[in-house]
């Protein structure tokens, strides 16, 4: 209940970068870049010569930042290159950059380079490289600890940076493996991978904290954040380790003064992971505490600044107009400059998740305290606080800040907060906002069901309005027969089963609305088409039947007599759509989908309770 999910996982279907590079025709040009450009660089990477493996690799980690050219190196065999070659170079600096490239690659093409990377045994070199790094660490401790070494020199230095850059490169690849693919995770959160894992983290740990680069701590943070926002048990081990159970514990308490280094990313990720250990132990106090505090951390940042940071066309045409003089310093200025923006937008984005997440919480404690009013300060923020986040965030993380408005519009209507009369006319700026995104016609399947789930969220807070048809007024949907036509047209189109929940959502509130008796019919003739064909998921069967008993569950609508009796939908439930329930039901595996069994019986039960009750209403 309220984990947060840090990054969804990406989907297997998505087009394989790894696939045959014969499975589909390549440009003239794509075919003259391959040969003049990427296999010469390919070569160079299995050159004997260290300096052109180093300037290759250099290369390819940079061409590998546009899409087309990483798909390209990938169809040249980039990644068993670099697996079978330079992860075992005797270079030191090459074996840590390769690692970063593969971590990248990752984080980039989601499943396919990460199952790719998994079944090629990364896991042996990743544990190699765990237990050079706790070599390397020990002796650093030692070294730091003579009396005779007091004195750094540029070389010592240059090897400090090397280690720590092996760090983060490792437990970043193990991070971006185990976000590319579910079975990874389950498997290092199983097996002794973890124990490996934990070993590594511990090392660290007691080399000091003050002692670690910041990039290095907060990939330590982000891992346990990580893993802990996907598993229970997870935290549980955690909990039981002794070192790392006091590191999270003191989280918490670690302040700027003392900690200088400390950015906006670490305040976050640690109000994140003391949001994931609390869960539904968290108190309300709790709750607004760490809102505020994840918020006041991430207020600094411009996001215009932010954008510009992350824009490769300004950097490149500034940097194609840079005298040669002055080229690398440039390119130093705006590496810089990208890290620390990509540190800033993880900074965001995992508070808005975390903001979403809490809210969850709160809802799932309100139901579980049998509805308590919320504390005054905690209402304040959700009422007052968070909107106004959300509105400054929103044109740049769109589809994260659409799932924590779905979550914020579903716990007004329990704890009873009008969203249509809060202040500001937010409803109108957040209607604008939701007409804005769905015409960028995006194809991002993600912002599309957050996008459809807010409209169902706040086209259900309109029917619990004393007058609904004054709010479908305002939003522009009185009558609106081209946009249920709109939304049904989503529906058949679309093969994602949660995009189709969110769709018979809408449908199903909109039909809820008195006077509007053709768009009822409409909606209701659909709804009969889904529930009496044989195609439909068993789960959209449930899901729809549930809409059917609410939309007409009472005479007195002035559709229920228009529609229900006149178009005879007493008839279809009974001559067709129980035998199809029946039927499609029957082959709900129990052992596979339990819970959709438990709902798919409930749900035909009540079918035939809700016939009977339709028939006495007619007599």
């Amino acid at each position: 209940m309220g984990r947060s999910k840090k990054r969804s996982r990406t989907s297997a279907s998505r087009l394989n970068p790894l696939a045959n590079p014969n499975s589909g025709g390549i440009s003239k040009k794509d075919a003259n870049l391959i040969e003049r450009k990427l296999q010469p660089l390919i070569k160079n990477l299995n050159s004997v010569v260290p300096n052109e493996r180093s300037m290759a690799l250099s290369s390819a980690t940079v061409l590998c930042e546009d899409a087309h050219m990483r798909k390209l190196l990938l169809k040249e065999k980039l990644i068993p290159t670099v697996t079978t070659k330079l992860l075992s170079d005797e270079n030191t600096e090459i074996v840590v950059e390769a690692y970063g490239l593969l971590r990248n690659l990752c984080l980039e093409e989601g499943y396919d380079v990460a199952v790719h990377l998994w079944r090629s045994d990364i896991w042996t070199s990743i544990l190699s490289g765990f237990e050079k790094l706790s070599d390397s660490l020990r002796a650093l401790a030692a070294q730091d600890a003579s009396e005779d070494t007091k004195k750094t020199t540029p070389q010592s230095k240059e090897s400090r940076r090397l280690l720590f850059d092996f760090a983060e490169n490792l437990l970043s690849l193990v991070i971006a493996l185990c976000n590319g693919a579910d079975s990874i995770l389950e498997e290092v959160l199983t097996t002794q991978k973890l124990a490996e894992l934990f070993t590594v983290l511990v090392n660290l740990l007691e080399y000091g904290i003050e002692k670690l680069p910041i990039s290095v701590f907060n990939t330590i943070l982000d891992l346990i954040y990580d893993f802990s926002s996907e598993s229970f048990e997870f935290i549980e081990t955690v909990s039981s380790d002794p070192t790392l159970s006091e590191f999270v514990k003191v989280l918490p308490t670690l302040k700027k003064e003392d900690h200088k280094s400390f950015n906006e990313l670490t305040y976050v990720l640690i109000q994140g992971i003391y949001l994931q250990f609390l869960d539904m132990d968290m108190t309300y106090e709790q709750a607004n505490e760490i809102i505020h505090t994840t918020c006041n951390a991430i207020n600094g940042i411009d996001l215009v600044e932010l954008e510009k940071n992350l824009s490769s066309i300004t950097q490149d045409e500034d940097i194609a107009n840079t005298v040669d003089s002055e080229v690398a310093a440039k390119i130093k200025e705006y590496t810089k400059k990208r890290a620390l923006a990509h540190m800033q937008l993880q900074s965001i984005e995992i508070t808005i998740d975390l903001i979403t997440a809490i809210i969850e919480i709160i809802a799932a404690k309100f139901e579980q305290e049998h509805k308590r009013k919320l504390p005054e300060s905690l209402s304040e923020t959700l009422v007052s606080f968070v909107p106004l986040v959300f509105n400054k965030l929103a044109s740049s993380f769109p589809a994260r800040v659409l799932i924590g408005w779905n979550n914020l519009l579903w716990l007004y209507m329990s704890i009873d907060v009008n969203f249509y009369e809060l202040p500001n006319n937010q409803h109108t700026l957040l209607w604008n906002f939701i007409k804005k995104e769905e015409g960028s016609d995006s194809k991002d399947i993600s912002l599309k069901v957050s996008l459809m789930s807010v409209v169902w969220a706040m086209l259900k807070a309109a029917t619990l309005q004393s007058e609904p048809l004054a709010v479908i007024n305002q939003l522009g949907l009185n009558n609106s027969m081209a946009f249920v036509e709109t939304i049904i047209n989503e529906y058949k189109t679309c093969n994602e089963i949660e995009l189709q929940q969110k769709c018979i959502g809408v449908l199903s509130s909109l039909a809820l609305v008195q006077n509007q008796v053709e768009i009822n019919r409409f909606i209701g003739h659909f709804f009969m088409e889904i529930l009496t064909s044989k195609e439909s998921d068993p789960l959209l069967l449930v899901e729809v039947t549930n809409f059917i008993f609410e939309i007409y569950s009472d005479s007195a609508y002035d559709y229920d007599t228009e529609v229900f009796v006149k178009d005879s939908f007493l008839q279809t439930l009974k001559e067709k759509v129980v035998p199809n329930l029946k039927e499609r039901f029957k082959f709900v595996d129990r052992n596979k989908s339990p819970e959709l069994k438990e709902r798919a019986t409930e749900t035909f039960n009540i079918l035939g309770s809700f016939i009977n009750y339709k028939e006495s209403e007619a007599h």
